[in-house]
């Protein structure tokens, strides 16, 4: 007979990962390297998802949470940058207009303040803060009760809200706004159900379910970013009405989404 696990031990094998992920980046961040703002931001973000939706396992955590939202917004600065430059590049091909070039210009500038953050002492803090909670975590009593008794509400708790929010859309004034809403509602899910996913096929189900409702509003997300930023520095360049076409293509298949759903 298979033992039950217990909650603690399995969320905190995530944020352990998460931690490990966030601590490793430091250093690559500093150097520029390729991808390491994504994947520091990243563990970031989930770090504080899991302590704030499953905090109550824990009896002490030895820095706020919105020490990691700080850190998530200084690695957003470059990271929004780096998601333009990748997109325009790709629409672009071998041209580069001068508003690209600016673009590339902002992007290698916000580096240098985002290095300055990263050495800190405010951020190793921070970050040693993180390593002592993933090394000696304490727990309050109901982490050693069975993971699916604790787990498993607050992944439907989460599920539901979810659903809530992508219903909400239909009847919503400003629908982009809701469309956000409901991204931002399944990337709660999302990561709510990853650090719950040992209980089994269901809650995995729910992690997938949650990550493509990221992925089909954070499509038309990144489409108005795109709009807005070519709107204010590119007005006349031809990806403008291309990046239009795209995000009434992926607004078209969410709204079929919905219908279907």
């Amino acid at each position: 007979m298979t033992e039950t696990p217990i909650a603690g031990a399995g969320v905190h094998e995530y944020l352990a990962a998460q931690a490990a992920t966030l601590i490793a980046m430091r250093e690559p961040v500093i150097a520029r390297e390729a991808d390491a703002v994504h994947r520091m931001r990243v563990a970031t973000r989930r770090l504080r998802s899991v302590l704030s939706t499953y905090g109550s396992l824990y009896a002490a955590v030895p820095f706020k949470r919105r020490r990691l939202r700080w850190l998530a917004d200084e690695l957003g600065t470059v990271r929004d940058l780096e998601v333009l430059r990748m997109r325009f590049a790709k629409r672009l091909g071998d041209e580069r207009p001068e508003w690209f070039t600016e673009l590339e210009a902002k992007e290698r500038d916000a580096y240098g303040p985002l290095a300055e953050v990263c050495g800190r002492e405010r951020t190793r803090r921070l970050l040693a803060a993180v390593e002592a909670l993933a090394a000696y975590p304490e727990f309050t009593p109901a982490a050693a009760l069975p993971a699916d008794e604790v787990l498993g509400p607050v992944v439907e708790r989460s599920r539901l809200a979810m659903t809530q929010a992508v219903e909400a859309i239909a009847g919503a004034a400003d629908a982009d706004e809701a469309r956000h809403r409901a991204r931002n509602a399944a990337k709660r899910t999302r990561y709510t159900a990853d650090a719950a996913a040992f209980l089994g096929e269901e809650t995995a189900a729910v992690a997938a379910e949650a990550k493509r409702i990221q992925n089909r509003f954070g499509r038309c997300q990144d489409d108005i970013v795109a709009i807005r930023y070519l709107e204010a520095h590119a007005p006349d360049s031809p990806l403008l009405e291309d990046e239009r076409r795209r995000y009434a293509k992926h607004v078209a298949r969410a709204e079929e989404a919905l219908s279907a759903a």
